[in-house]
């Protein structure tokens, strides 16, 4: 009898474990399938307890994947920030709400999420790989808007050694073009 109850107990324990284990890797499953409305269910279940996860911050992180995914990046910057709150250092939650920010042309914000990735993890080369880009945008940006309020001289433009990173992109040329 105590050897029965003792199997049906370690039994219900690993039957606990995979379901604990599939339940968590599951809403992620979904967004690897593109099924973000599957996976904003299952990560909402994981997020209301109705289903067991080790990190809450993960399961508002997956969520907020599945929502940018949709293209609703308000939504998934609020559960980028809920993720962050309940797990703040959570290097992954800074970098997707960075990623969140800069599809929706807020670079300021998202050079924010990617120090601050940077700062928990340094060896992650993707929030570096996006500041990049973000920083080569911001030059013809400034460059843009300095002819625009009245910078003139061409000849520094043309020659200054700090624009060499930008020359040959549309953005100069269109610049120097409508010179």
């Amino acid at each position: 009898m105590k050897s029965t109850f003792i199997a049906v107990s370690v039994f219900t324990v690993m039957i606990s474990l995979i379901s604990v284990c599939y339940a968590k890797d599951l809403c992620y499953d979904y967004i690897e399938m593109k099924r973000y409305d599957d996976a904003i269910k299952e990560c909402t279940s994981q997020i209301k307890g109705e289903t067991a996860v080790d990190d809450i911050g993960v399961a508002y992180t997956n969520r907020g994947i599945a929502y940018a995914g949709k293209g609703q990046y308000d939504q998934a910057i609020d559960d980028y920030g809920a993720a962050i709150r309940a797990t703040p250092k959570y290097e992954k939650a800074y970098f997707n709400r960075g990623n969140a920010y800069y599809a929706k042309e807020k670079y300021n914000e998202a050079v924010d999420d990617y120090n601050k990735a940077i700062e928990l993890n340094p060896k992650n080369p993707y929030p570096y790989y996006n500041m990049a880009c973000i920083y080569s945008m911001r030059a013809c940006t400034m460059l843009r808007k300095s002819v625009g309020n009245g910078f003139k001289d061409w000849e520094l433009i043309r020659k200054d050694k700090d624009l060499d990173n930008i020359r040959n992109s549309s953005c100069y040329r269109e610049i120097i073009k409508g010179k």
